[in-house]
């Protein structure tokens, strides 16, 4: 699978954006798919003049879907958005834990191990039938099925990227979790993909599964946790507050289908 894509910069004197063909998503939905990363309204009047040109470039890639986050206070990019038929999806939070190395995390006797060509079978399955909260599965436009694949795909392609790294976590040699983590800084790790084993949900293992992960970072010598997760998923947020994480002002997240 494709991961390089080209930014398209737009500048003019009422509006500024930044757009890219995503061809990762591209190849899961096999039609293309879009995604603006960047978007300021300079001048509400007149920005739908610059906005064309996008509109123009999505025609000639026969763009299908388009997606764009922006922060949560920015109501002009929205209300734009908005008007030219993006609709929205979900808040996006992004928690953060610092200061790990002075951090007490209980012992466990669930096991993280660097997961190998071995499990990918098993975390692809469990990647496409455990999640609900991603934004294709809220998107009725997409589905159930498209979410699965996708989560389904991102976890084999993590065995392969070099920017990502799949872990599993054990407990009497029966998988009960894995986690996909980045590493974008030395001291720092992101939690790009988190997953509980079917069925166990509710009986206290994801704060056992989760606390045993934070504390591998932490003997890993990591200064700080951070992660990625949907306003959709509520019953993380509760985890994520035990274990001591912080929470930003969240981005808004928007699609525009064809």
């Amino acid at each position: 699978m494709d991961f390089t894509y080209t930014p398209i910069s737009l500048h003019s004197p009422a509006l500024e954006m930044q757009y890219f063909l995503v061809p990762w998503d591209s190849e899961i939905l096999s039609r293309p798919v879009a995604q603006i990363n960047r978007i300021s309204v300079l001048n509400e009047v007149h920005a739908d003049d610059g906005f064309k040109i996008f509109e123009e470039w999505c025609q000639s890639e026969q763009v299908q879907l388009c997606a764009c986050r922006i922060p949560h206070d920015r109501l002009p990019e929205s209300m734009f958005l908005q008007r030219h038929g993006f609709q929205f999806i979900e808040l996006n939070y992004r928690p953060y834990l610092t200061g790990l190395q002075q951090r007490q995390f209980s012992a466990d006797s669930i096991e993280v191990l660097l997961a190998g060509p071995e499990d990918e079978d098993e975390l692809a399955h469990m990647a496409s039938t455990v999640f609900r909260h991603g934004r294709f599965h809220q998107d009725p436009r997409l589905g159930t099925e498209l979410g699965n694949r996708r989560y389904e795909i991102w976890s084999r392609n993590s065995f392969s990227l070099p920017t990502q790294t799949p872990y599993k976590c054990l407990h009497d040699g029966k998988t009960v979790g894995f986690f996909i983590i980045e590493y974008p800084e030395s001291s720092t790790c992101h939690w790009a993909l988190t997953a509980l084993a079917p069925g166990l949900e509710g009986k206290g293992w994801g704060t056992r599964v989760w606390n045993a992960m934070a504390l591998f970072h932490q003997n890993e010598g990591m200064k700080k946790i951070q992660s990625s997760i949907s306003s959709h998923n509520a019953a993380i947020f509760n985890l994520y507050a035990k274990l001591g994480f912080r929470f930003p002002l969240p981005e808004m997240t928007f699609h525009w289908h064809l």
